[in-house]
């Protein structure tokens, strides 16, 4: 893995990957400056999203989320940022008609001028993430229950928003 910053080292370290293995193909991601990561857990039956959860990372962008701190509830994420991120889960659950668990991380960049802050799905897992246990706990509900309901098809509940209680 390297980081390149100019167009002259991107091209020296391609063709040093093509050296090495002219078979295999290279994966180039962009990194984002001044970021912030949030993980969404939810879970959806048939494309309607049944619960989720907005944890946010301590640390900047580009600690894995495997490895990051996440802080639930959110404490610097607005109202706003909160709709919009229940909104995308909503979106992404109906766009993919998920039924069962699933995990997002999104990216925030600072707001600018007048706009919103930029909100960027980076990753959608389909499956229960590490912080399943984690949610459930905090929020009061658990996940896996909703999450096998919604794979069996049995006894699916009802969607509940389990964010919008006040928490300190």
């Amino acid at each position: 893995m390297n980081i390149v910053y100019e167009e002259s080292a991107l091209e020296h370290k391609l063709s040093a990957a093509a050296d090495v293995s002219p078979l295999h193909p290279v994966v180039i991601t962009k990194f984002i400056d001044n970021a912030q990561e949030i993980d969404v857990d939810a879970v959806a039956h048939q494309g309607k999203l049944l619960i989720h959860a907005v944890s946010e990372h301590v640390e900047n962008a580009g600690v894995h989320s495997g490895g990051a701190t996440l802080v639930l509830p959110p404490v610097s994420l607005t109202e706003t940022d909160m709709s919009r991120l229940k909104e995308i889960a909503e979106k992404v659950a109906k766009a993919f008609e998920i039924s069962g668990p699933f995990n997002m991380q999104i990216i925030k960049k600072p707001a600018e001028s007048d706009k919103e802050a930029e909100l960027k799905v980076i990753e959608c897992n389909l499956r229960a993430s590490r912080s399943f246990p984690f949610v459930s706990k905090v929020l009061g509900y658990n996940f896996i229950d909703y999450a096998a309901a919604a794979i069996a098809g049995v006894n699916v509940p009802e969607p509940v928003d389990a964010m919008a209680g006040k928490r300190d």
